[in-house]
């Protein structure tokens, strides 16, 4: 690539950065690595613990995209922990119980979680009823792949793996494999496997 070049995507990256963080008005605790856009929109507070990355240079939808992170109440908190990694695109709104990602959790591209349903189901009261709302939880070491949504009340146990293009409702224990629309248990993940892969990767 040539030095040019370099320079004018280093300045385009920096400068989309600059503007969503001008725009946000949030709260925000912590110093995440931000490499892709962080827009933090809303009353709340979005939280980040130490070592947390938001965005990928080399991969899908980072020139043309931010992660969104909305606690839209002034009770809403999206919490991220310490060495997690968050995709491109990734969407985060809380109406008010909150978002708790753990630590060491890995977030793919284009994920979406909600506690929320924002509305409720009959035609008739759907702009004026308050909609069903609850916590969101994913424990540590959890990995998320690319196009997931995780919708209100889900619990996801530590060690966990949720598929591509799962929709994820309920609680799931820990060192599971799950995935499907809805999402369900395919099968354990034997522990024995991930301290085999703890031990290959340092």
């Amino acid at each position: 690539m040539s030095f040019i070049c370099r320079i004018i995507r280093k300045t385009v990256a920096i400068s989309r950065k600059v503007f969503y963080r001008s725009i946000s008005d949030a709260t925000v605790e912590g110093s995440p690595k931000c490499t892709a856009p962080l827009l933090a929109q809303g009353a709340g507070t979005v939280h980040f613990e130490k070592n947390v990355h938001v965005g990928l240079a080399y991969d899908t939808d980072f020139w043309t995209s931010h992660v969104f992170m909305n606690p839209r109440t002034k009770e809403s908190r999206i919490e991220v922990g310490s060495d997690s990694w968050v995709g491109n695109h990734f969407v985060a709104i809380s109406e008010g119980p909150g978002i708790f990602i753990g630590k060491n959790v890995l977030i793919g591209t284009r994920v979406e979680v909600y506690d929320s349903d924002f509305h409720t189901v009959m035609p008739n009261v759907r702009l004026t009823e308050t909609p069903k709302r609850a916590a969101v939880k994913i424990a540590d070491d959890v990995w998320i792949g690319n196009n997931v949504t995780i919708l209100k009340g889900s619990e996801i146990g530590e060690h966990s793996v949720v598929a591509a293009g799962a929709v994820v409702s309920g609680k799931f224990p820990a060192s599971v494999l799950i995935g499907g629309v809805p999402a369900k248990v395919i099968r354990k993940i034997d522990p024995l496997e991930i301290l085999d892969e703890v031990a290959a990767h340092g």
